[in-house]
């Protein structure tokens, strides 16, 4: 199975319980919020989100009309379309992107470089669509923590996640700006197993007493858990003007 085949298999149809899960669901919806504001806030004035799928970041970064997201499957982009009206959806590859040069201030890649065998093409395409002065900012899982490296090993689709630390992601960045911070979320989030809609019970995120043990246990975990095995990575880049 081609590389490309094998992502339209796990990720080509539009997935609206996964959108509602994160934009909806207690507890959940809270957590990809504050992660996704942390990782890319402030937004630039003309901003592109890469790898957008059906539009979750837009939806919790409060996205201005103009904002434009790419996706490489269509139908996830006509429920983008939908629950965004006022942003503009695109079916493309990273590696082959249909913008004119420069023609953005802010990239937002969430939870892409390791779905890609060779992440230099759409590295490259990142710095050509990027205007002078613009940034870029990747947010990552790592291979590090223990739920991510389980879902590596338990997802063939994910097991990219596995090569998926500081410095392969910092080097990437590099190649096409200039890497000015390096910071690291959420310690341990089982949040995402415990609510999850397919491995966990609705009752468990409608529950009170769940959603405040999940917390209490969430919070003990980034005093104890060491911040190099946290669950995700976020790289920032600024271009030079």
């Amino acid at each position: 199975m081609a590389p490309r085949d094998h992502l339209r298999e796990a990720f080509g149809d539009a997935a609206p319980e996964h959108l509602a899960w994160q934009t909806q669901s207690p507890f959940v919806s809270d957590c990809e919020r504050a992660l996704v504001r942390a990782a890319f806030l402030p937004l630039g004035a003309r901003v592109l989100d890469l790898g957008c799928g059906e539009g979750a970041t837009l939806v919790h970064l409060d996205a201005p009309d103009g904002a434009v997201g790419v996706d490489l499957f269509e139908p996830k982009l006509v429920l983008a379309r939908q629950v965004l009206p006022g942003c503009r959806f695109v079916a493309a590859s990273a590696d082959a992107l249909p913008f004119p040069d420069g023609s953005f201030d802010h990239v937002l890649v969430r939870d892409v470089i390791h779905h890609l065998d060779e992440p230099g093409p759409a590295m490259r395409e990142i710095r050509r669509v990027l205007a002078p002065g613009g940034r870029v900012d990747v947010l990552e899982p790592c291979r590090y923590n223990p739920l991510i490296a389980l879902h590596a090993v338990t997802q063939p689709a994910e097991r990219g996640e596995l090569r998926s630390t500081v410095p392969f992601l910092a080097e990437l960045v590099g190649r096409i700006a200039r890497v000015v911070s390096v910071e690291r979320h959420q310690a341990m989030p089982i949040h995402r197993v415990v609510f999850h809609p397919t491995y966990s019970s609705p009752r468990a995120a409608a529950s009170l007493r769940v959603r405040a043990a999940v917390a209490a246990v969430e919070r003990l975990a980034e005093r104890v858990v060491p911040r190099w095995s946290w669950a995700y990575i976020h790289v920032r880049g600024s271009i030079g003007s």
